[in-house]
């Protein structure tokens, strides 16, 4: 008996801090909200194949889902902030990282040496283009570069830039217009449940996230790419409450059947 009320108060705890994620980040940009679905512990059958009386053996919790639902789109106006329209992530990579890591966080900024860089400071990663020529996306992720505006390749200002619809970069130095910078890729992976959360809007992939597929924006499914937006977080604030009053109600319930279940024992030990 105490094994099932644990397992009914142990459920109604993660459920507890999942939601509580959820709402904590309900303004975050490109956050992807998480859900935890429960079971019944498998009860079994007695020696003589009759399905036992019994209930069950409490509940069980699996392991956090991602949600796939587009969140809302936010305009910020900003010439290098894209959200993303359908499906994909962005690639990008920190510092002193090997390989990459995935987010549809769209707000994207130039330092100082001219790189793009994602809000938890990430090179954002693209396929560069050659001889002022835009090149294809490809299928191998390690020919991406670094995403680089080319300051000191030219003695005129920058007067403009822009990201289109299929994540072309172009910017214009002076009289120089429609210079190619690079493409955005975006990726898409057979099972996004398998990532790991990195913080920021930021995931890592990995053996359970499945084969990577990689492709243009605009190009068949694929998402687009809306300049001068950000894709806010998919967090319903009024569901999120409703999930928070049940599963509080659940643990309390749990608590209280532990209490009397110990003031029975106690009573009968006497």
């Amino acid at each position: 008996m105490f094994s099932v009320i644990k397992s009914g108060m142990d459920t109604a705890m993660k459920d507890l801090a999942v939601i509580s994620n959820n709402i904590s980040n309900a303004n975050s940009t490109g956050f992807r909200k998480s859900t935890v679905s429960f079971s019944e512990f498998f009860n079994g059958k007695t020696s003589e194949g009759i399905d036992s009386a019994l209930a069950g053996q409490g509940a069980n919790s699996e392991k956090a889902r991602l949600s796939d639902a587009q969140g809302a789109l936010v305009e910020v106006g900003g010439a290098l902030d894209a959200a993303i329209v359908g499906n994909g992530y962005f690639l990008i990579q920190g510092l002193n990282q090997e390989g990459y890591s995935v987010t549809r966080n769209g707000a994207f900024s130039v330092d100082d040496d001219g790189f793009l860089k994602s809000v938890n400071g990430s090179f954002l990663l693209g396929a560069v283009a050659v001889e002022n020529e835009f090149v294809g996306v490809g299928e191998d992720p390690t020919t991406f570069q670094r995403i680089q505006i080319p300051f000191d390749q030219t003695d005129q200002p920058l007067t403009d830039i822009s990201i289109g619809a299929n994540g072309n970069i172009s910017a214009s130095f002076g009289a120089d217009t429609d210079v190619a910078i690079a493409t955005i890729p975006l990726s898409i992976f057979s099972n996004p449940n398998g990532f790991k959360q990195l913080g920021g809007g930021a995931y890592s992939p990995t053996q359970d996230s499945g084969r990577m597929f990689l492709g243009s924006p605009n190009s068949a499914g694929f998402g687009s790419l809306e300049t001068g937006y950000v894709e806010g977080s998919n967090v319903d604030i009024t569901s999120e409450m409703t999930n928070m009053i049940r599963a509080q109600q659940q643990f309390s319930g749990a608590a209280k059947i532990l209490q009397t279940n110990s003031d029975m024992i106690e009573k009968m030990t006497r």
